[in-house]
């Protein structure tokens, strides 16, 4: 029976997923720390370009239009909170919308609004930068003054803030590179920021849908080494991605 010829987009695709995979795997055997944190941040790199290239095939019609999806994943005890801001940060990062609240039993259930292929990214940054801070919280001393809840609550707060920061710088270069390539080009139809502005503001419009009485709250930490320790442990990470399996929706950070 004949089989229909995969189409550039796909072919597109196939060949993106293959050269961000090519560059873990080898992030992933290096025994050197920069080496490794170089192929992280260019295969992060990549994964923003990409959803910036998603949006815009999507406005100038050459790809089906996507709309805003909601998506739930639950976050597991200890500092479930704490674990849910560090979610909460990435997908802003990735031009999505969060919203948690609890779930019982120590658990906070987080629900994300936004383009498929920024949810994408959010899945596999959270996968990625989960796996590092949980491994740096525990690796952390706890200073003898301090109790190990109150300083690794913090430790994660601030670890998200620094990530948060990190992660806006490197999508503004994102964008800034995708501007200059359009100019070079000169390209015609809508220019990057306005395509992102538009998709940003319908990912807006789908969350105030969705979530009309939300109400923002702000965690504390009372653990200075904490938040120092966060901090720097943010710092030394790599914004590469690790793809979390499909069909484990459920985010876990122990």
């Amino acid at each position: 029976m004949p089989t229909n010829p995969p189409t550039t987009t796909t072919t597109a695709k196939e060949a993106w997923i293959n050269r961000v995979d090519a560059l873990l795997a080898k992030a992933a055997s290096t025994e050197f720390g920069e080496e490794a944190d170089a192929l992280m941040a260019k295969a992060q790199q990549l994964m923003a370009r990409h959803a910036i290239d998603d949006a815009m095939l999507a406005a100038s019609g050459r790809s089906p239009r996507s709309v805003p999806i909601c998506e739930d994943f639950v976050v597991h005890p200890p500092y479930a909170t704490a674990k849910a801001a560090l979610l909460a940060t990435v997908a802003g990062a990735n031009h999505c919308r969060a919203v948690a609240g609890s779930a019982g039993s120590g658990r906070q259930r987080c629900t994300l609004v936004g383009h498929e292929a920024d949810l994408a990214n959010v899945r596999a940054l959270y996968g990625s930068l989960s796996v590092h801070a949980a491994a740096a919280m525990i690796a952390a001393e706890v200073p003898g003054y301090d109790t190990p809840r109150r300083f690794r609550h913090a430790f994660l707060l601030a670890f998200t803030v620094r990530i948060g920061e990190r992660l806006r710088a490197a999508a503004v270069s994102a964008e800034q590179d995708a501007q200059a390539a359009q100019a070079a080009a000169r390209g015609q139809g809508q220019g990057v920021d306005v395509v992102l502005a538009d998709r940003r503001s319908e990912v807006d419009q789908a969350f105030r849908r969705a979530f009309p009485d939300v109400r923002r709250t702000t965690s504390r930490a009372s653990s200075s080494a904490g938040i120092v320790s966060g901090r720097a442990a943010a710092d030394g990470a790599g914004l590469g991605q690790r793809p979390l399996a499909a069909e484990r929706p459920h985010l876990r950070l122990v």
